[in-house]
């Protein structure tokens, strides 16, 4: 690390022959004090945090890597869904779709956002709770106190 660290502040200040500098990438040289090599492509380093994203260069401070595109790190909780960036704090990531976070307990139901304190997710489908016993039969909410699930079907 420290030979690292030391060729890069040599290269920086140029003390000594910039052919000394150089690193490989791919099939071209580079200098790792300006460039990032970035899955074989030479990239110009960028920002504060320079990082890749599949052959492209990027500022990680101020971007992130969402699945091989470069999205704005958004809000106070970045995260990623598929391709695209959103905020953790406000949004929620439902099976790639990006859904608002919304009620008391958000929670997702395939790819459709819901507040699972009044609702609830039967095979796919948000049903409403009718108590606090609800339970699910099949794709059907159901109180279990007053009727019963065969095989999936309420009987």
């Amino acid at each position: 690390m420290y030979k690292s660290n030391l060729l890069v502040l040599c290269c920086l200040l140029s003390w000594i022959t910039p052919s000394v500098c150089q690193s490989i990438c791919g099939s071209s040289q580079y200098n790792p004090a300006s460039s990032i090599c970035c899955n074989g492509v030479v990239q110009p380093k960028s920002g504060l945090q320079p990082s890749c994203c599949g052959t492209e260069g990027y500022d990680a401070k101020s971007s992130m890597c969402c699945s091989g595109n470069i999205q704005d790190r958004s809000g106070s909780q970045p995260a990623c869904c598929g391709i695209q960036g959103y905020d953790a704090r406000f949004a929620m990531c439902c099976s790639g779709v990006v859904q608002s976070r919304s009620g008391l307990e958000p929670s997702c139901c395939g790819s459709v956002g819901y507040d699972a304190m009044f609702s609830m997710c039967c095979s796919g489908t948000i049903q409403q709770r009718s108590g606090l016993q609800t339970s699910c039969c099949g794709t059907v909410g159901y109180n279990p106190m007053f009727r019963k699930c065969c095989n999936g079907q309420l009987c």
